[in-house]
């Protein structure tokens, strides 16, 4: 881990935005959160970008989806 001192250097300027294309997560939607697959895709971003930004060491980060850049899958029991 970068000393607290470091870390503040690294954050000046502007900051960069990367875009990833067809970026996949998968998680236990059911164990982590609740409702529709749109209101679990949302929650899902929502804790992720909350240990994104979580001090001191977060990066300030945030992740951006909007409902239709949203697909969800399930995965059947037979694939591995």
């Amino acid at each position: 881990m970068l000393p607290a001192m470091k870390f503040q250097l690294l954050k000046k300027g502007p900051m960069k935005s990367v875009t990833i294309h067809r970026l996949s997560l998968q998680f236990d939607a059911d164990q982590i959160t609740q409702g529709s697959n749109q209101e679990q895709a949302k929650q899902a971003v929502d804790l992720i970008n909350g240990v994104l930004q979580r001090e001191p060491f977060g990066l300030g980060a945030q992740l951006f989806a909007t409902p239709d850049e949203i697909e969800i899958e399930s995965a059947g029991e037979d694939e591995t």
